[in-house]
């Protein structure tokens, strides 16, 4: 099921990265205020190396909130998939449920970011997404692989 950040009483923290060009570009995830950091509360659409509730430290630039550093990962991990045949959508995103995955969509329809928790075998996910990527039918990209998720 996807996460569901409606109820969220958290802030907003601006991710800087480079794009698929080169080009430095920000995406906004949803963070939770914890001590002095901030948690976060969705999973990244299109910066890498970080991932669903992992702590982290912010930087206020006169009221926004910046990323600065990773204070302490949360052992999820972070796959971003594009389809090339949105026909599989459905198909896809019920069979990650299945496998204890969350999902989000975003403003591009057939792009995904998924959540892998911690106690999810990854290989069963990366073999499943390699399938479909042989047949075709999307991309992935493994953003953010947690120490527990690595082969």
């Amino acid at each position: 099921m996807p996460k569901d950040i409606s109820q969220i009483n958290g802030h907003k923290v601006k991710l800087v990265y480079y794009d698929f060009e080169g080009n430095i570009a920000e995406e906004s995830v949803w963070a939770e205020k914890e001590g002095q950091y901030y948690r976060l509360k969705n999973i990244p659409f299109f910066a890498a190396n970080l991932a669903y509730n992992d702590l982290i430290n912010v930087e206020d630039d006169n009221g926004e909130l910046f990323f600065d550093s990773l204070i302490e990962p949360s052992e999820h991990s972070t796959i971003q998939i594009i389809f090339f045949n949105i026909e599989y959508f459905k198909e896809v995103t019920d069979h990650l449920i299945k496998l204890k995955c969350d999902w989000e969509g975003s403003h591009l329809k057939q792009y995904i970011s998924v959540d892998v928790p911690r106690e999810v075998n990854y290989s069963e996910i990366q073999e499943y997404l390699s399938e479909k990527h042989k047949e075709n039918i999307l991309d992935y990209r493994e953003a953010c692989l947690s120490d527990r998720h690595t082969l």
